[in-house]
């Protein structure tokens, strides 16, 4: 590692934009990571999240705007120093995990003592012998996942890295980024879940039909909560969300997963406000749930959507 900076960032973007001819796209966006630092995108399907990290990658060109790598704008040096998961992969499916991940591990020039452990924890050393072809999609996804992380790359960047993990893997996934930015590695992953995000970011990027809304510390967006209550509601009949935004406390709240996601500052009354009001409208209360926020509800404040249609 003595061949990078460890007081510079090793990834960064200036004023980076990609935008096709429908008008989508991402950007312009400013990023940097540094070592040890796990940076998150976060935001909506089509929000140019995924856009981004190719850009990043050196998968795809930006329209404007540039990108270095460990202080360098050399695209073609900076593949030999990351490693990348999307969700198409090129993997040969006729072939063993193991062959797969030799296959890859090679390529980038990793020490072959560190294949077979690279399995173990992931927990498909006991499929290792079989073809990927007769694996599930969880399982190889967790392969995926083991051929980026063998041989610790200085730069890791994941695209949606929980599609298709359970529990365990999500687990084994998160502890993963955790020893990587305890060691100094840097990680950038795009991803609109939140729950995985707190437990493994510094740092957050939100993304907005390809605009940057905040960029900003993970635990400065979770300070800004203090005092708040998430409220979820599930009701039947018209949607009450015009009426319940006008209830004093209610700081912000939108339409998602067939109900209400409400956002309110805690006050004595507010629960009673919020069922009088739906009582009012004479509709029928299905569920209704109150937790802590999340960084879910620090989206929701900044930007009045609901991260989650």
């Amino acid at each position: 590692m003595s061949e990078f900076s460890l007081t510079q960032p090793w990834l960064v973007a200036e004023g980076l934009a990609r935008r096709y001819r429908n008008g989508r796209g991402v950007g312009p966006v400013s990023l940097r990571v540094g070592p040890g630092e796990v940076q998150a995108l976060v935001g909506p399907n089509g929000s140019g999240k995924t856009t981004l990290l190719r850009c990043l990658a050196t998968r795809t060109s930006p329209t404007s705007g540039q990108v270095s790598w460990f202080g360098r704008h050399d695209r073609q040096e900076a593949r030999s120093r990351l490693a990348v998961v999307f969700d198409a992969t090129a993997h040969t499916d006729e072939l063993s995990a193991s062959q797969n991940l030799a296959f890859f591990a090679t390529a980038r020039g990793v020490d072959p003592n560190l294949w077979e452990s690279a399995l173990e924890e992931a927990a498909v050393a006991e499929l290792a012998s079989d073809p990927l072809s007769r694996l599930s999609y969880g399982m190889r996804r967790r392969v995926l996942l083991a051929e980026a992380l063998v041989g610790d790359p200085p730069l890791l960047l994941l695209d949606e890295p929980t599609l298709g993990l359970d529990v365990s893997g999500c687990q084994w996934l998160a502890e993963a980024i955790r020893i990587r930015a305890r060691t100094g590695l840097a990680t950038c992953i795009s991803t609109n879940d939140t729950d995985f995000v707190e437990q493994v970011a510094t740092r957050v990027c939100f993304l907005v039909d390809g605009e940057a809304v905040r960029d900003a510390p993970l635990s400065e967006l979770l300070a800004e909560l203090g005092g708040s209550r998430e409220i979820q509601l599930s009701y039947r009949g018209l949607s009450p969300i015009s009426a319940v935004r006008a209830i004093e406390g209610v700081e912000r709240a939108a339409e998602a997963e067939g109900g209400l996601l409400i956002l309110a500052r805690q006050r004595d009354g507010l629960l009673p406000d919020i069922l009088a009001t739906l009582g009012d409208l004479d509709l029928h209360l299905v569920d209704l749930k109150v937790r802590d926020p999340g960084l879910a509800d620090c989206f929701l404040r900044l930007t009045g959507r609901a991260l989650h249609d």
